[in-house]
């Protein structure tokens, strides 16, 4: 399913809407866009989705959640699900400035840069040190108490965030290397991924099997799973460390985004690129 925020806060949705992902209060699938019409008090300033939820975040702070409630992963205390945005109880009196949706878990920062996760604890998703069970309610990170998170991004099983001191931490599968320490372990909470330590790091881009990065000085740098060609290095090698990729050293990337086995890249002079399995036509060559 597709979720798109509006210049005025206004949030449409359409595709599959099993579940009640797409918030319209049942489950039928939509064709073209349609408002969420149960939004339409508030002044929406960022959107987001899993593979089976849904997630806003209105100008005041607030959050809301719908869709699958499986995992626990819409932070309302249980695994029901709910085909209209319900507001998020359990972050009340803290104000949410980002939101990433995993498969079966969500991450937020809040305006003080503390990070807060719940859903699956499965293979250590949820990065609160432990991998069995289900988180259901918003709970503080405790690895990264004392840091000021101020960037996110969550895709499959795995989360990746930036700090202000410009470290990169990862947690959750580790399997392909997603994760940039080296090896194919799960970490079940946040660690650093040290070879990035003096980089300078800027974003950080989960996809389904792998991770990119991008630097200030416009390098990028990709780890994790090589099947479909999406770390962009020329082969279909995973790597484990995150590595540069050559073939965009001549131009500045400013923004990346990558899906489960593709990926996209935009440079400052507004030229686009994209890699990787391109099934569907989703590389748009």
């Amino acid at each position: 399913h597709t979720v798109v925020l509006t210049t005025n806060g206004e949030v449409y949705t359409w595709g599959r809407g099993d579940d009640g992902r797409l918030g319209h209060g049942d489950n039928g699938w939509k064709y073209v866009p349609r408002i969420i019409l149960s939004l339409a008090g508030q002044v929406i300033c960022q959107v987001t989705c899993g593979s089976y939820h849904t997630a806003a975040v209105a100008s005041n702070g607030d959050l809301y959640t719908w869709g699958g409630g499986m995992y626990g992963k819409l932070g309302h205390g249980n695994e029901s699900g709910h085909s209209t945005p319900k507001r998020l109880e359990g972050l009340t009196g803290l104000t949410v400035s980002q939101i990433a949706c995993g498969s079966r878990h969500t991450a937020v920062i809040t305006s003080t840069g503390a990070m807060y996760t719940w859903g699956d604890k499965e293979n250590g998703v949820a990065g609160h040190g432990d991998n069995e069970g289900h988180q259901y309610t918003p709970k503080l990170l405790e690895k990264l108490a004392g840091k000021r998170v101020i960037q996110l991004s969550a895709c499959g099983f795995h989360t990746g965030c930036l700090t202000d001191s410009r470290e990169v931490y990862t947690w959750g599968e580790g399997k392909f290397g997603r994760l940039g320490h080296g090896a194919e372990r799960n970490c079940h909470s946040p660690r650093l991924v040290e070879v990035l330590l003096g980089k300078n790091p800027k974003q950080v881009t989960c996809g389904g099997f792998h991770t990119a990065v991008i630097t200030e000085d416009g390098k990028m740098y990709t780890f994790g799973g090589g099947e479909h060609g999406q770390l962009g290095h020329g082969d279909k090698v995973n790597k484990v460390k995150p590595t540069l990729v050559q073939a965009l050293d001549q131009v500045f990337v400013s923004q990346i985004t990558c899906g489960w086995s593709h990926s996209v890249a935009l440079t400052s002079s507004g030229q686009v690129y994209t890699w990787g399995n391109g099934d569907h036509g989703k590389l748009g060559h």
